[in-house]
């Protein structure tokens, strides 16, 4: 039986028919495998499967009994998958159809991220294709997401398929005809200051939506976490004293999407649409827009025409897009809790900055230690 290590899992080629002339061969030879490469995930690769007795699916659930971990079986043709579905075994084993081939030539890009690039198939589809070509568990984990926001009633893309583009994997959405909100306002200038408003409003909806009845993990660990990441570019008081201030942020059960910023957006006449949910959350708004305060603010510190790059929008617009957006989100507050409020912010945009720097690597690697250096002193001057 080929099998091989993929992300820590063991994955064990099965192919031909399983029946019961068959099975005990293929015990043995299961019990070899697993006996030298004992793994916590098992993933059975039915590809070349052309089907399976129940004694064949009376050997899978022996392993689910006697191992301790996950098992899933992938790339199932139609034909196979009937047969687990029959009898019942789509309900005890992860049993995952074989996907299907797309190819994105041609198709224009409305999004592009650190996760992966988004592609327009037609009028009413759109494909993300993620970067990193082997984790499916990505892919499942935003297509959870996602579905999990639509039935709290938040506008977003509707998820329906997961494909292999080349030698990636995609994820299929329904999307109504729109285009990128960081498009838009690159072709709408003129309209900043109607489009802050409304880019108020469309945050304050999301953030409206408790996240009282679903899964979503804290988005105040997230923060906690990369500040763990980051510990060893800071003294410990002024650890201690980040770690103080994050865990004062009063805690709610609000939906946050971790990276609000306009190109996770798509715009129509009628509506504004969320995509690229797996960073969703929940937890306090203010999270929200420390993650805006990074991508507007400090990636051009240091690197002025970062924001054109990324967002073909300079600096002063990023700024204006930024501050006009908070002024209309916290249009009640007071002066003296705004200029706390923005403190907290900056602490929190400069700390996912250092961690994404310092942490993850991301940015220009000649202006990593200084950039390092600039958010330390940031947070020793704010903190």
């Amino acid at each position: 039986m080929e099998h091989y290590i993929e992300n820590d899992s063991l994955v064990i080629c099965l192919e031909g028919r399983i029946s019961s002339d068959t099975v005990n061969i293929i015990e043995e030879e299961f019990e070899k495998i697993f006996e030298k490469n004992p793994a916590s995930k098992i993933i059975f690769d039915a590809e070349k499967l052309e089907y399976i007795s129940s004694a064949g699916l009376r050997f899978l659930l022996k392993i689910k009994k006697e191992i301790e971990g996950k098992i899933i079986v992938r790339n199932v043709s139609s034909d196979v998958y009937d047969i687990f579905d029959m009898t019942g075994f789509t309900s005890i084993l992860d049993v995952k159809k074989k996907m299907r081939n797309l190819s994105v030539e041609g198709c224009p890009i409305i999004g592009n991220g650190a996760m992966g690039t988004v592609y327009r198939i037609d009028e009413d589809t759109i494909i993300k294709v993620f970067n990193n070509t082997n984790n499916i568990d990505l892919i499942d984990n935003e297509i959870k997401k996602a579905k999990d926001a639509f039935l709290l009633g938040i506008p977003t893309a509707i998820p329906f398929d997961i494909v292999r583009v080349g030698n990636k994997y995609g994820a299929v959405f329904e999307l109504i005809k729109a285009e990128n909100c960081n498009d838009y306002l690159v072709r709408n200038l003129d309209k900043l200051q109607e489009l802050c408003s409304r880019y108020a409003d469309f945050i304050k909806d999301i953030h409206s939506v408790k996240a009282t009845n679903i899964d979503l993990p804290e988005i105040k660990d997230m923060y906690l976490s990369h500040l763990e990441d980051v510990s060893r570019f800071l003294s410990d008081d002024l650890y201690q004293r980040t770690k103080n201030k994050i865990l004062s942020i009063p805690d709610t059960d609000n939906v946050v999407h971790g990276d609000i910023q306009v190109k996770n957006i798509m715009i129509s006449s009628e509506e504004m649409i969320l995509i690229d949910m797996d960073t969703l959350s929940k937890g306090n708004p203010i999270f929200d827009f420390g993650g805006l305060y990074m991508t507007y603010i400090t990636f051009n510190i240091r690197e002025p025409d970062n924001s054109m790059k990324f967002l073909n929008l300079d600096s002063e617009t990023c700024s204006k897009l930024l501050y006009d957006t908070l002024k209309n989100y916290y249009s009640a507050m007071d002066d003296a809790e705004y200029k706390e409020l923005l403190k907290t912010i900056t602490i929190l945009g400069t700390l996912r900055f250092l961690f994404l720097v310092g942490g993850l690597g991301i940015g220009l690697p000649d202006l990593k230690e200084i950039r390092i250096k600039d958010c330390v002193a940031k947070l020793e001057e704010l903190l």
